[in-house]
């Protein structure tokens, strides 16, 4: 008689699976693969513009009762830089409340956010766009949450496409057009991170269980070259076969173009394989900016430790610097075409290095190079004509550095060890491997 019952509890339980499925509901967050952004307790990952003390913790939540402020998240996941995704959160208005949350957005210490989108929260404030809305893009003039109660707001992003839902029913199927221009050039599809809006001081708002799952996108790369020369058809295969990975080179003519307008930067990773010299002030401050603010990838390769002589803040950066000239305090540095290296992993357990042991390099090597000390070195040689150091990680702000000094010609970009290496750096630089 138990082992009736037992099964007929098992068939039922399938049966009652099967039709949640059938009517669409969703299962959990662990079951989809979801990551929190919210550990419930503290704000840890994110951070507050402007009037600060507009967001607190209380209860598992987080509370949205204060002037003007924006909620920035700032944390780990995704090297909190997302173009594709999904995200959800539970929010209570009370009465007369205004909120959003945006997303391909950037840290911004005052005013509204001039980038990326908002998603309207709002039941019955005076604003007649109300919760659900693409702000100011499709709008919604109706509410169906309401003020006290928990709603859930879930924002899928798929390239151009944009799929709002205010507890399972979509309130706006919104797909970009290619040739769209907008008053505020922030107001497209780009990537970024995501932000919590704080109104006004009226405007009382609850916010958990704010969960995220990146959707899979290639990671974008700009592959920068110029004022050296190389094996260019050799050296492009190194991006080539990959399913995750597509790239646009770079040719720099006037040394550092790439960085004068950033304003619609598209790109995950910037691999630098230039050895150009001129950059101005305002480039180097767009420049720094992809890296500390928007947390864009750099993956260092090769003779790009001798760009940018006179700009110290750039070894900083990239963690290396190669002399062209001696000066008072380092002796000019020097390289050897064609030696055989030894290649020793000395952090076995980073992602970069994952499934690589030690290997042979036929490549060219420097020597009296300077290092950052905070460098974390990954694999170095013991060969008399080359520095020890030849690969390490560093972080840059928001941005994960890598620089690798291997890659002089056709000979290193062949070996099967450089290519899983670079591919591998493009990767966890863009957040992707960890």
């Amino acid at each position: 008689m138990a082992k009736k019952l037992s099964l007929a509890l098992l068939i039922w339980c399938v049966l009652l699976s099967s039709s949640q499925l059938a009517l669409g509901k969703e299962t959990s967050g662990k079951e989809k693969g979801w990551i929190s952004l919210f550990d419930g307790k503290t704000l840890n990952g994110w951070k507050a513009s402007e009037n600060k003390d507009t967001f607190s913790v209380r209860d598992g939540m987080i509370v949205v009762d204060g002037p003007r402020s924006h909620l920035f998240y700032v944390g780990p996941v995704n090297n909190a830089n997302f173009k594709n995704f999904e995200i959800k959160a539970e929010v209570m208005t009370k009465p007369g409340a205004n909120s959003g949350i945006y997303f391909h957005t950037e840290y911004q210490e005052k005013g509204w956010p001039n980038k990326g989108y908002e998603v309207q929260v709002n039941n019955t404030h005076s604003d007649w766009r109300k919760t659900g809305s693409l702000y100011g893009i499709k709008d919604v003039r109706g509410s169906s949450a309401k003020d006290n109660q928990w709603f859930t707001e879930h924002i899928i992003v798929r390239d151009k496409r944009i799929i709002i839902k205010v507890n399972g029913q979509t309130t706006v199927d919104y797909t970009e057009p290619e040739d769209v221009a907008r008053s505020n050039s922030g107001r497209k599809i780009s990537s970024g991170t995501f932000a919590l809006q704080g109104h006004d001081p009226k405007s009382v708002i609850y916010y958990k269980n704010i969960m995220v799952k990146p959707l899979p996108s290639k990671i974008r790369i700009a592959v920068v070259t110029g004022g050296h020369s190389f094996e260019h058809d050799p050296f492009f295969t190194l991006f080539k076969g990959y399913d995750d990975i597509e790239y646009i080179e770079v040719q720099l003519k006037d040394h550092s173009e790439i960085f004068e307008d950033i304003s619609e930067w598209d790109y995950d990773v910037i691999v630098l394989y230039n050895m150009t010299q001129e950059i101005s002030p305002k480039r180097q401050k767009n420049f720094i900016k992809l890296l500390k603010k928007q947390g864009v990838g750099l993956v260092a390769l090769h003779h790009m430790l001798g760009a940018f002589q006179t700009w110290p803040e750039y070894r900083k950066i990239t963690g290396g610097k190669y002399f062209l000239k001696a000066t008072e305090e380092n002796r000019a540095s020097t390289y050897k075409h064609d030696i055989d290296m030894n290649v020793h992993i000395e952090d076995t357990s980073h992602p970069i290095m994952r499934g690589m042991s030690d290997f042979k390099i036929h490549d060219e090597g420097y020597k009296y190079c300077d290092f950052e000390k905070n460098n974390h070195v990954l694999f170095t040689t013991n060969h008399p004509d080359c520095d020890k150091t030849i690969g390490w990680v560093r972080r840059y702000g928001r941005a994960r550095v890598c620089g690798i000094m291997l890659g002089h010609d056709a000979a290193a970009y062949r070996n099967p060890n450089y290519r899983r290496l670079v591919a591998q750096a493009i990767r966890w630089c863009a957040g992707r491997l960890d």
